[in-house]
């Protein structure tokens, strides 16, 4: 008979499933995973929250990246790309959760309620902060993967990303420096 302990390890399998989630940018001659998106995005919180005093809890921001793309186990990757139809999204996610609460173990299942509503919510500056860090990961990310720009332009890409880095003038300072690489080395003109 197997412990209580291994039925809440087994359960835990479910977040695995974040290594079969792919996301739509590269990774050498494939697609990065949304776990592998998770872990590039705390090593980044990690740096930046080492490098600047942003007046926040870190092990919130920490808890806050590491479980906001959860949902995408059962509601997939909705990718950020031009002519990419983004409407349902919300919906998609918000029944990803509602199902990954019955599945996770309870006091797992209890805290990632906490932190997806807070990261939803955009209410607190940790989960402002979250989500600067996640938006700015995928952008350093794909410096390395100039065919991933094909149909980006500056203006769709301040006005999806700008407003993620107010209150934050360190984070929007390292933004508007990769916005000027990425112009003056011919990102936006990918064909």
């Amino acid at each position: 008979m197997a412990s209580a302990a291994y039925g809440e390890i087994d359960a835990l399998r479910v977040i695995y499933g974040l290594k079969r989630i792919y996301r739509h940018n590269s990774v050498g001659d494939r697609k990065e995973s949304t776990a592998e998106h998770t872990f590039s995005s705390l090593v980044l919180a990690d740096f930046l929250l080492d490098r600047y005093d942003f007046k926040v809890d870190k092990e919130r921001v920490f808890e806050l990246v590491l479980y906001h793309d959860l949902v995408e186990v059962h509601a997939d990757d909705t990718p950020l790309r031009p002519g990419v139809d983004r409407s349902g999204k919300g919906e998609r996610e918000n029944a990803a959760f509602k199902r990954l609460l019955t599945e996770l173990p309870s006091r797992l299942a209890v805290r990632y309620n906490d932190l997806y509503i807070e990261f939803e919510s955009q209410k607190t500056r940790e989960a402002r902060l979250a989500r600067a860090v996640e938006q700015l990961d995928a952008e350093i990310h794909e410096l390395d993967y100039k065919r991933d720009w094909k149909g980006w332009t500056e203006g769709f890409l301040r006005e999806n990303k700008e407003k993620c880095f107010r209150g934050f003038p360190e984070l929007r300072e390292i933004f508007e420096e990769h916005v000027r690489y990425i112009r003056e080395n011919g990102y936006f003109d990918v064909k």
